[in-house]
C-alpha cells in the first residue's frame, strides 16, 4: 500500500517565544490539548529490555515539573523492562494542535500510598480489570478473561476491591523535553530542553 500521497498541511504558530524554563509551556500545551484533543493524556511510552525496544500507548495520570506519571501492572513487559532498565521515553501527539511533546529520563517507582490513592479514584470496572488481568499473558480465548472478570464482580459485590500488589505507578523525569510544532513546507519547529545538574535547562533549536 503506497501511502506517499497522504499528506497533512501544517500551519502551526511559532514557538520561538517559549520561556527558558519549559514547565510553563508544558502546562500551557497540556491545557490546550485537554480543551481540543480527543485523547489529550495518551502518550507513546518506549522502554528497552535486553536490547529489545518496545512502544505502546498509555495514559498520563499526572504531569508536573518532576515529570510524567502513569500506572500499570508491574509484572507486564513494560514493568519488567523498567525494573531492569529504569529509563524511558515518551511522546504526546496532538494532531488537532499539530504538536508533539517529546520527553525522556530516568524512571522512579512510586510508593504504595500513591498507588492506593490513585487506585481508589478509578471506576469500579477499571479496578476489577486491574485485579483480574495478567497483562500481556496469553489467553486461550477472550471469554476466559471475561469469566475471571465476572467471578471478581461476584467476589467483590459488596466489598471494596483491593489494589493488586503488583499494580502501581511510575514517574518519568523530565531530563529532556522537546516541543515540536508543525510548520508549512515541513520546516517544523523543534525546541529541545536538556536539564542541567542544577535543575535549570539548556535550550537548543533542532532542524526538522
Amino acid at each position: 500500500m503506497d501511502l506517499g500521497a497522504i499528506r497533512t498541511d501544517y500551519r502551526g504558530g511559532s514557538i520561538a517565544g517559549l520561556p527558558p524554563d519549559p514547565w510553563p509551556a508544558v502546562e500551557s500545551w497540556l491545557n490546550e490539548a485537554i480543551a481540543r484533543e480527543a485523547e489529550p493524556t495518551a502518550f507513546s511510552l518506549a522502554t528497552c529490555d535486553a536490547g529489545n525496544v518496545s512502544v505502546r500507548i498509555v495514559l498520563a495520570k499526572e504531569v508536573s515539573p518532576e515529570g510524567v506519571t502513569f500506572y500499570t501492572n508491574r509484572r507486564s513487559p513494560k514493568g519488567i523492562a523498567l525494573e531492569n532498565h529504569p529509563k524511558a521515553a515518551g511522546v504526546f501527539f496532538w494532531p488537532v494542535l499539530q504538536r508533539q511533546l517529546r520527553f525522556s529520563g530516568s524512571v522512579t517507582v512510586l510508593g504504595a500510598e500513591d498507588a492506593d490513592r490513585y487506585f481508589a479514584t478509578r471506576p469500579r470496572e477499571s479496578q476489577l480489570a486491574a485485579f483480574v488481568s495478567r497483562q500481556s499473558a496469553e489467553l486461550t480465548d477472550y471469554m476466559e478473561l471475561v469469566r475471571r472478570f465476572e467471578a471478581a464482580q461476584e467476589q467483590f459485590a459488596a466489598a471494596q476491591i483491593p489494589r493488586p500488589e503488583h499494580w502501581g505507578g511510575y514517574r518519568i523525569a523530565f531530563e529532556t523535553i522537546e516541543f515540536w510544532q508543525g510548520q508549512p513546507g515541513r520546516l517544523h519547529q523543534r525546541l529541545l530542553y536538556v536539564r542541567n545538574p542544577d535543575g535549570s535547562y539548556r535550550r537548543t533549536w533542532l532542524e526538522p
